[in-house]
């Protein structure tokens, strides 16, 4: 085989004038010859010729093909070779997944020496390569420590891969396996509602008291309300009651919140559960029942479940179901339990400028102040005030020489090429390893430049990361004006509401797909995608299109227009709607739709929808002010609806 660590010039490339036609054209041909190679090894890793080695040597990515011949043949390499490879790329991803694979591989064959090489320089081992380890050491003579990693990754409530089976197999049959991992791995299992693998593990429990104690906690699991009715069901020292009395609660919580909230609240302090335990469970229940909305019996459990404030989230909505009421007074108490962070916040700030005012105290200076920040709550108060807007933009200041110098270090080159190959997840990989090591300004820096190669999601994430709250030109760029300007105006929208949307959904990442299958900059499902196309005769050639600016924003302002419609231009609504879907938000405005804007906003009972809204008008701002174009956060119909008007 042709070393693989062979770096030639491309002469024959090299040796045309370098024109930049022939520049352009020379990259296109080698991220060309790159592709088919890439491709090649799977079907034939012998195809690679000496000829193509010579011909990328110097292309910033033949680092991946190399990797890709030394991962297909891992059964052909030497220690050496590996180490070679790892220690011309240290910098590179590959390190990590090559480390990783040769671990597995010699892990696997039994080949402790090298597998404990490899296996010292692994900081995050995986599950499977933790299991590969307990058997090193099984096989090694330590059977102490072995036996110790096989119970802490046998005792957890889900199953683990195959590869761990010869690590437990011998310890399940020791004596150093009891029947109370048996029962510690049981009730994991209920608690992660994993029925199936808690009747497997039945058959090691070998005590009778343990075997009771499992029958015991699955007539709770079955019988949810059977702890309510009768609290001698889990007493203070059974060993798992914190566990049982918390899979107890959620589980009936499904079937009656409230119920389970006075369980919660009979029990935490009785069957001992710590202060700090609590939080978690507390903010849980309380938050779901919150939005519910609930009439005064629900506000008194409220009451009971969080009486001293401790929950500073539930107290958040307990101030939103106060809002819901109008009871400004209320409000104003509500605001003062909050820890001082919160308090201070703009959020809360905001609405108690505005509890204040209704009950007639003054509250000019405290707008004044917040409408200097830019937030949605400041943009609020700015406009109330009849105040400019505050972006309190600063702008960066790095020379040309810096952004060449970076641009010009291997891993920017790498990234610039995994671009152009829309290769994202790798892309992303070498921007994490590169920056792990970098100040905040070279962060900042970094996001500038490849903010320059389009990676404008990338940008906005190095500005976060480097904590350039103030960098608006970074944060907030503006790709594809055009097709925006064009795809919106024939559709009878704002371009730069649909922009906001863009940004907020997708922040300009066209490789951009969300848990649920949203695809795109502007995040459209197929299923809505295919509707769009239908109802408005878009070509939709299939789901691949949706990665196309053109298509995907054609698409995306068709069905924003469909959704200002329906909420009467009211950007609110029908930007909620965008995120929610437009029934949601109807059945929501048919339950809420008297209150005034701003405290229907506050209270949408979905967190990231009202982040959503939030962010898409205050995007729409902050936009539009940086082209200094006139803009207001509310229409005069939207401004006439907020609380401070009524």
């Amino acid at each position: 085989m042709v070393p693989l660590h062979r770096w030639l010039v491309i002469s024959a490339l090299l040796a045309a004038p370098a024109t930049a036609d022939t520049l352009a054209e020379t990259q296109d041909e080698l991220r060309d010859a790159f592709v088919k190679s890439y491709t090649a090894i799977a079907a034939d890793p012998d195809s690679i010729s000496e000829m193509m080695h010579e011909t990328l040597g110097h292309y910033p990515l033949y680092p991946y093909l190399e990797y890709r011949l030394l991962n297909s043949q891992l059964e052909q390499q030497t220690q050496a070779r590996i180490d070679d490879f790892l220690q011309r790329h240290e910098d590179t991803p590959l390190y990590g997944r090559l480390l990783f694979a040769w671990a597995r591989h010699t892990g696997e064959q039994g080949h402790w020496q090298n597998f404990e090489q490899t296996w010292s320089r692994i900081q995050r081992p995986s599950t499977s390569l933790q299991c590969l380890n307990g058997r090193r050491l099984l096989d090694q003579g330590s059977q102490d420590a072995a036996w110790q990693t096989a119970r802490m990754l046998w005792t957890v409530g889900h199953s683990q891969p195959d590869i761990c089976d010869p690590l437990f197999e011998p310890w399940l049959k020791s004596d150093n396996f009891t029947s109370a991992d048996a029962l510690n791995r049981y009730v994991a299992a209920l608690t992660k509602g994993r029925t199936g693998l808690a009747t497997y593990i039945t058959r090691f429990l070998t005590t009778a008291e343990d075997k009771l104690r499992a029958e015991q906690a699955l007539k709770l699991y079955k019988t949810p309300r059977l702890l309510l009715d009768d609290p001698n069901q889990l007493s203070k020292d059974h060993p798992h009651r914190h566990a049982l009395l918390e899979m107890n609660v959620r589980r009936l919580a499904r079937s009656d919140l409230d119920a389970a909230i006075r369980l919660w609240v009979r029990d935490r302090d009785r069957l001992q559960v710590p202060e700090e335990a609590q939080q978690e469970l507390t903010g849980y229940l309380g938050v779901w029942r919150s939005k519910r909305f609930p009439g005064s019996n629900g506000r008194q459990l409220l009451a009971k479940l969080d009486p001293h404030y401790t929950h500073a989230e539930l107290t958040g909505w307990r101030i939103r179901l106060a809002l819901t009421d109008r009871d400004w007074q209320q409000v104003n108490s509500l605001i003062g339990k909050l820890p001082e962070s919160e308090r201070l916040s703009d959020r809360w700030q905001y609405w108690d400028a505005i509890a204040r005012q209704h009950l007639g105290k003054p509250v000019q200076d405290q707008l004044r102040t917040l409408a200097g920040e830019r937030s949605f709550y400041g943009f609020m108060a700015a406009q109330l005030l009849g105040q400019d807007y505050a972006l309190n933009d600063e702008p960066a200041q790095f020379s040309q020489e810096a952004l060449d110098t970076l641009a010009a270090t291997p891993s920017f080159e790498r990234m610039r090429e995994l671009l152009a190959l829309e290769r994202y997840t790798d892309a992303r990989s070498e921007w994490n390893l590169a920056v792990a090591d970098m100040t905040p300004e070279q962060i900042h820096l970094a996001a500038h430049l490849v903010k320059r190669f389009g990676w404008h999601h990338q940008g906005i994430r190095g500005a976060i990361k480097s904590g350039q709250w103030n960098d608006m030109q970074l944060r907030f760029p503006a790709p594809h004006t055009e097709l925006y300007q064009r795809h919106a105006k024939a559709r009878s929208i704002d371009p730069t509401w649909a922009l906001a949307v863009t940004r907020q959904e997708s922040a300009f990442w066209m490789g951009a797909r969300s848990h649920v299958g949203a695809r795109g900059l502007m995040q459209l499902m197929p299923a809505t995608a295919r509707a769009t196309a239908r109802r408005h005769g878009i070509p939709l050639a299939g789901l691949g299109a949706l990665n196309e600016p053109d298509t995907n924003i054609q698409l995306g302002t068709a069905y924003l227009s469909e959704v200002a419609k329906r909420f009467d231009g009211n950007q609110a609504y029908a930007s909620a709607a965008y995120n929610a879907g437009p029934h949601r938000v109807s059945r929501w405005l048919e339950a809420r739709g008297k209150l005034p804007l701003d405290i229907w906003i506050e209270t949408i009972p979905f967190d990231e929808t009202r982040g959503y809204v939030q962010n898409v008008l205050s995007f729409r701002v902050i936009y539009e002010r940086l082209a200094n174009r006139p803009v207001a956060l509310f229409s005069e119909q939207e401004f006439s609806m907020l609380a401070l008007q009524q």
